[in-house]
């Protein structure tokens, strides 16, 4: 599991990071351990089957509980969308499989469960997943679709950011929450 988002840059000054995240882990290297613990494989088949929610599961953490997952970012304090709709992140790429391009996607509700397509304004470099890059920081820039109303959270007015490469070894990616309410 190789690409992480370490950061979402909210309108609102707030900054929120993946569902999974582990604050210790060092990201300078590349190595499984300790750089890939806390990355998330988010498989469909993984999903479909039930063994893991719409977020996926880490190395080191397993299964992504959303709710856990949704409450703990609360407490640290949401981002919120631009008001052009625009989610401004920051992709780590720990290594050469955590590469672009990557797909977002946004499920209204905040339970994980049904997901709806967002476009990529910014994307990652890379083919198929791959690149040379590691231990990079690259942006990651995604707009919710038109019209799409945040409905989860304990505001009533989140959303769960779900974005993800095409890596064989994967998908790698990550889930993030924010917020419509500025």
């Amino acid at each position: 599991s190789h690409g992480i988002i370490t950061a979402v840059t909210g309108a609102n000054g707030a900054t929120g990071k993946a569902f999974g995240t582990i604050e210790s882990t060092p990201r300078d290297g590349s190595k499984a351990k300790p750089f890939q613990q806390d990355t998330s494989i988010i498989r469909d088949k993984e999903i479909s089957r039930g063994k893991t929610g719409g977020c996926g599961r880490t190395p080191a953490g397993g299964v992504n509980e959303i709710t856990a997952e949704l409450s703990k970012a609360e407490s640290a304090g949401l981002p919120s969308v631009g008001a052009n709709g625009k989610i401004e992140m920051t992709l780590h790429q720990v290594n050469q499989d955590g590469a672009g391009p990557y797909t977002c996607d946004v499920d209204t509700a905040g339970d994980g469960k049904k997901f709806q397509k967002m476009k990529v304004n910014k994307n990652v470099p890379g083919f198929a997943g791959l690149s040379k890059s590691t231990a990079t920081d690259f942006p990651l820039v995604a707009s919710m679709p038109a019209g799409a109303k945040c409905e989860g959270g304990a505001d009533g007015k989140t959303c769960i950011v779900r974005c993800r490469n095409n890596a064989i070894a994967g998908p790698f990616g990550s889930c993030v929450a924010v917020t419509q309410d500025n």
